[in-house]
C-alpha cells in the first residue's frame, strides 16, 4: 500500500513538473543511433513539447518526434561518450521565441532527456529605479519584448533565417531544417512563413540540391567559414535572384538573403547594350577606351585589340605598351600630346600610325577628353582606324592638283579664247567688211559667193567661241544665288525673243510660273536657249505654237531619277510642235557639239542644250528631253524649290 502510494506521489510530481521529461529506449538490441529509439513515457509538459500521447509514444521513433536536429546530434554524442550534455536551443511558439535548457543523460537501459525553459533575469527593482512591477507584468514585457523583436526582423528589406542541419546515419549533412524565417520570404514567394518554417530547405524548394546551394551550406557549416552566392529560383512562376550571405552560429547557420532581381534585370540589359555597343564599334571599325591618369593602365574594348590585330586582352593594357606599336617618327608627337593633356586635362585629337600584329601599317585616329570623378581625373575616348580615309585624301589631293592644273589650262584657253582667238577674227571680219564694200560690183558672181562664205564662216566662229566661253564660265559665277520669280525670267527673255516670235508669228502661252532659288541671268540664259530652239526648228507651213508649264512635285514621289526624296521640286515643261526628234537622241541631245541636222538646215554651233544642262546642274537640278519625230519636242527641267 505504501510503495504505490508513493509511486503516485512520485507521478502527479513529476507530471506537474515545470520540467519537460522524455524517457526513450532502442527499439532494438542491436540500435547504435538515437533516431530508432523510440519514447517510453513522457510527463505532461514532455508530451506538449514533443507533440505525443501516452496512446502512441511508443509507436514513433525520436526521428519522427524530434524536429531539432541538434538534440538528436547531442543524444547520439551521449550515447558514444556515456557523458551527459547540458546545451541550450531556441524555439519559436507562436509569437513568441523561448529559450530552453536540455540535458541529456544515460538511464537504466535508455536515454533521459529533460528541458527547462528559461526564465529571463530581470534587473531589481532596486537597480533599475522601476516602479515594482508583479511576475505577470514582467511576463507581459517579456512577450512584447519578443514580439518587438520578431516585428523588427519582419520589417527587414533582407530575408532572415536560421537553418539546422540535418544528418544522415553516418554523420554527413543531408539537408538543413527551417528553424525560422522572417515575413520578407513570404512576401517573395507570396507564401505564409508558418509553411515554410520547420520545413529542410530540400523540401521546400527541391532544386536547392541541383543549383549547388545544399553543398555552399554545408561547407559552410563543416569549416565554419562565411560563404556568399548569388542564384536564381523561381517562386509562382516569377523569376528571383538572392544574393545570399551564410554565417555559422551556434549549431546552424544563419543566413541574410537580398533580392536582387532589379540589379540582375538592369545588369542583363547592361549586358546587351554593352554587346550592342561592341557590335556597333565593330562594324564602325572603331573602338574605346577609359584610362585612369593617375596611373599607367588603360581599358580598351574588345575592338580596339582587333584594330591592332590582336584577340581581346591578348596584350597588357599598360600604356607603354600601347607606345610600342606606334611608328618611329610617330613616337614623340604622341608622347608629348598625351603629356600635355594629362598635364591640363584637354582635349586631345591625334592622328599617328601603327604598326599591328602581321606588322601592317595603319593610321589611328585618338579623341579623348578628362573627366572628374571621386577625386581621380579619367580620360575617355575612342580610336578609329583612318587608313582608308587617309588614302582617300591622298587620292583626292592628287585628284585636286590634277583639277587644279586643269583649271589652269581653261583659264589659258578662255584668255586664248577671249583675246588671241578673238582678235585675229575680227579682224577678217574687217576686212572682209571693206572688201564688200569697196570691190561691190567689180567682183565676179564666183568671187563674192566665196566672200560671203567667208562672212558666214566667221560669224560661225564668233557665235562658237562665244558659246564654248559662256559654257566654260558657268561655274566660275562669282554672284550668290538668291530668290528669283520665273515670271520674271520669262518676261525678259520674250522681249529679247519678240524679233524671232513676231516673225515667225509664233504662239507662246505659259502659265503662272513659281519661285527659284538660282542666279537670274543663267536662268534667262535656260529659258533663251530653250525657248530659242523652239522658235528655230519649226515646222514649215505650221504656225509655232510654245507652251511652258510649271508646278511643284515632291522628290519623294516622283520616279526621275537623280531627284532628292527629302525636298520638292520645281517642274517646267517646254512644249512645243516642231520637227522634233528620234527617241535615241533624247540622252546624246545635251552631248557638247552634238548636231541632228546639218549647218546649212539650221543654224547653230551645238553648244546650246549643252549649256542648258550644265545650268540646271549648277543649281542642284536635272533636265530631260523627249520628243517624235514631225510631232514636236518637250524639255522638262526640275530644279529645287523655296518651298
Amino acid at each position: 500500500m505504501k510503495n504505490n502510494l508513493a509511486d503516485d506521489f512520485f507521478k502527479i510530481m513529476i507530471d506537474d513538473a515545470d520540467t519537460a521529461i522524455l524517457y526513450a529506449e532502442p527499439s532494438a538490441s542491436n540500435a547504435v543511433n538515437v533516431k530508432e529509439y523510440r519514447p517510453k513515457y513522457a510527463n505532461r509538459k514532455g508530451q506538449r513539447f514533443f507533440g505525443i500521447t501516452l496512446d502512441n509514444c511508443e509507436s514513433e521513433t525520436l526521428d519522427d518526434l524530434v524536429h531539432y536536429d541538434e538534440v538528436l546530434i547531442l543524444a547520439n554524442k551521449v550515447l558514444e561518450t556515456g557523458e551527459d550534455e547540458n546545451f541550450n536551443i531556441i524555439v519559436r511558439e507562436e509569437a513568441s521565441i523561448l529559450n530552453y535548457h536540455i540535458r541529456i543523460r544515460i538511464f537504466n537501459k535508455g536515454l533521459l532527456f529533460a528541458l527547462t525553459l528559461v526564465k529571463p533575469k530581470f534587473i531589481s527593482d532596486k537597480d533599475s529605479k522601476l516602479p515594482l512591477g508583479n511576475l505577470e507584468s514582467r511576463n507581459r514585457e517579456l512577450e512584447i519584448s519578443n514580439l518587438f523583436g520578431i516585428r523588427v526582423l519582419d520589417s527587414n528589406d533582407s530575408i532572415i533565417s536560421y537553418l539546422k542541419p540535418v544528418f544522415d546515419n553516418k554523420g554527413k549533412i543531408e539537408d538543413f531544417r527551417i528553424v525560422y524565417i522572417n515575413n520578407r520570404m513570404g512576401e517573395i514567394a507570396n507564401q505564409e512563413t508558418a509553411f515554410i518554417e520547420g520545413k529542410t530547405i530540400l523540401e521546400y524548394y527541391p532544386e536547392n540540391d541541383e543549383n549547388g546551394v545544399l553543398e555552399i551550406l554545408a561547407d559552410g557549416y563543416a569549416s565554419g567559414e562565411n560563404k556568399e552566392y548569388t542564384k536564381e529560383f523561381i517562386f509562382d512562376k516569377e523569376s528571383v535572384w538572392l544574393t545570399t550571405k551564410a554565417i555559422k552560429m551556434n549549431d546552424g547557420l544563419i543566413l541574410f538573403s537580398k533580392d536582387v532581381t532589379q540589379e540582375k534585370s538592369y545588369e542583363a540589359q547592361l549586358f546587351i547594350q554593352n554587346r550592342l555597343l561592341s557590335e556597333a564599334e565593330h562594324v564602325a571599325n572603331i573602338g574605346s577606351f577609359r584610362w585612369n591618369l593617375a596611373k599607367d593602365q588603360i581599358k580598351y574594348s574588345d575592338n580596339v585589340y582587333r584594330l591592332f590585330g590582336y584577340d581581346p586582352n591578348e596584350f597588357d593594357n599598360k600604356y607603354d605598351r600601347l607606345l610600342t606599336f606606334l611608328h618611329p617618327n610617330d613616337l614623340e608627337k604622341v608622347k608629348s600630346s598625351f603629356k600635355e593633356a594629362r598635364k591640363t586635362k584637354s582635349k586631345i585629337d591625334l592622328v599617328f600610325r601603327v604598326y599591328t600584329k602581321s606588322h601592317e601599317l595603319r593610321y589611328m585616329n585618338t579623341i579623348g577628353e578628362c573627366y572628374q570623378k571621386e577625386d581621380n581625373w579619367y580620360m575617355v575616348g575612342v580610336i578609329r582606324d583612318v587608313t582608308k580615309q587617309i588614302e582617300a585624301e591622298s587620292v583626292l589631293q592628287i585628284k585636286n592638283t590634277e583639277l587644279k592644273r586643269t583649271n589652269a589650262d581653261l583659264e589659258a584657253f578662255n584668255r586664248v579664247a577671249s583675246h588671241d582667238l578673238q582678235e585675229p577674227l575680227r579682224k577678217i571680219q574687217m576686212f572682209v567688211s571693206r572688201l564688200d564694200e569697196e570691190e561691190e560690183g567689180r567682183l565676179s558672181n564666183r568671187s563674192q559667193g566665196y566672200l560671203s562664205k567667208i562672212k558666214y564662216s566667221s560669224d560661225r566662229m564668233r557665235k562658237l567661241i562665244n558659246n564654248l566661253l559662256s559654257y566654260s564660265k558657268i561655274d566660275e559665277v562669282g554672284e550668290q544665288p538668291k530668290r528669283v520669280d520665273l515670271n520674271d525670267v520669262l518676261k525678259n527673255v520674250l522681249e529679247d525673243l519678240g524679233e524671232s516670235i513676231n516673225d515667225l508669228n509664233a504662239q507662246v502661252d505659259s502659265v503662272s510660273l513659281p519661285v527659284v532659288n538660282g542666279i537670274q541671268f543663267q536662268l534667262e540664259q535656260l529659258f533663251a536657249n530653250l525657248i530659242g530652239n523652239s522658235l528655230k526648228y519649226v515646222k514649215e507651213g505650221v504656225q509655232p505654237n510654245i507652251k511652258i508649264l510649271g508646278s511643284i512635285v515632291s522628290g519623294e514621289k516622283s520616279s526621275v531619277e537623280n531627284l532628292l526624296p527629302s525636298i520638292n521640286y520645281v517642274k517646267l515643261q517646254f512644249i512645243d510642235n516642231g520637227i522634233g526628234f528620234e527617241k535615241k537622241y533624247e540622252e546624246k541631245i545635251f552631248e557638247i557639239f552634238q548636231r541632228l541636222h546639218g549647218k546649212t538646215e539650221f543654224s547653230g554651233t551645238g553648244l546650246g542644250l549643252s549649256i542648258c544642262k550644265k545650268i540646271v546642274q549648277s543649281h542642284n537640278g536635272t533636265i530631260m528631253a523627249k520628243g517624235e519625230k514631225d510631232k514636236g519636242a518637250e524639255f522638262t527641267v526640275y530644279l529645287p524649290t523655296l518651298l
